[in-house]
C-alpha cells in the first residue's frame, strides 16, 4: 500500500504555474511574474505615487497645477457627477463579465482611478516641467518623459516590450491631448477608461473571481 501511494506523482498547485500573461513576460532578470496586489503596488503605484509627491515640493509648478485643474475647480459639480458616471459605467461593464463584481474587483478600479491622476500628473506635468527648467526646449522633455513611462513599465510590471512601446505611444497622446487643453482630469479620466480595459481584473490571488492577472 505504501509503495502505491508512494508512486504517485504529486499534482502542482494551480498557483505554482506560471500562466501565460498576455502583458508580462517569462521569469527573467526582472523578476517572476507578478500575481499580487501588494506586488503591484509596492513595485509601481506607490514609486508613481511618491514621485508624484516630491514634485509638489516643488513651489515652482504649483502655478501648472493650479492651471491643469482650474477647469475642475470652477465646475467641480460636473466633474463630481462625471467622475461617478465613469465609476458606474466600469462598475457596469466588470459585472456584465464572466467574473462576479466583488469587493476585490471594485476596489481595483478605484486604484486604477487614483493610479491614473498619479501618472498624469507625473509624466505629463512634473518630469516635462522638471526637464524645461534644465533648458532643452519644450518637445525633448515630453519624448524623453514618455519614453521613461513607458520604460518603467517594463520593470515595474514586467510588460512585454510591445506594451511598453504602446504605453509610450498613448503617453504622447495624453500629452498632446494636454497641451490642447491644459486639463489635468481630462486626460486622467482617459487615462482611467483606457487602464481598466486592458487591465480589467486585480492581480491573482482572489478564489472569488478566479482572475488571471493580465499586467
Amino acid at each position: 500500500m505504501a509503495s502505491v501511494q508512494s508512486g504517485k506523482q504529486q499534482v502542482p498547485n494551480e498557483e505554482q504555474v506560471p500562466r501565460n500573461r498576455r502583458l508580462q513576460r517569462a521569469q527573467d532578470f526582472t523578476g517572476d511574474q507578478i500575481q499580487s496586489f501588494s506586488a503591484v503596488f509596492l513595485r509601481h503605484g506607490l514609486p508613481f505615487a511618491l514621485l508624484g509627491l516630491l514634485f509638489l515640493t516643488d513651489a515652482t509648478i504649483w502655478p501648472l497645477l493650479k492651471s491643469a485643474t482650474a477647469a475642475a475647480r470652477e465646475n467641480s459639480t460636473l466633474y463630481l457627477i462625471s467622475t461617478g458616471l465613469i465609476f458606474v459605467c466600469l462598475l457596469s461593464h466588470a459585472a456584465l463579465g464572466k467574473y462576479p463584481l466583488v469587493r476585490r474587483r471594485i476596489g481595483w478600479i478605484v486604484y486604477l482611478g487614483c493610479l491614473s491622476v498619479w501618472e498624469e500628473w507625473v509624466f505629463r506635468i512634473g518630469i516635462p516641467h522638471y526637464l524645461g527648467t534644465l533648458g532643452i526646449g519644450i518637445l525633448l522633455p515630453i519624448l524623453i518623459s514618455n519614453t521613461l513611462f513607458g520604460i518603467l513599465h517594463y520593470f515595474t510590471l514586467r510588460w512585454r516590450w510591445q506594451w511598453c512601446l504602446m504605453a509610450a505611444i498613448g503617453g504622447l497622446f495624453f500629452s498632446h491631448n494636454f497641451a490642447n487643453h491644459q486639463n489635468l482630469l481630462l486626460i486622467a479620466g482617459i487615462h482611467w477608461v483606457m487602464t481598466y480595459l486592458n487591465t480589467p481584473r486585480p492581480p491573482n490571488g482572489d478564489r472569488d473571481i478566479a482572475p488571471e492577472y493580465s499586467t
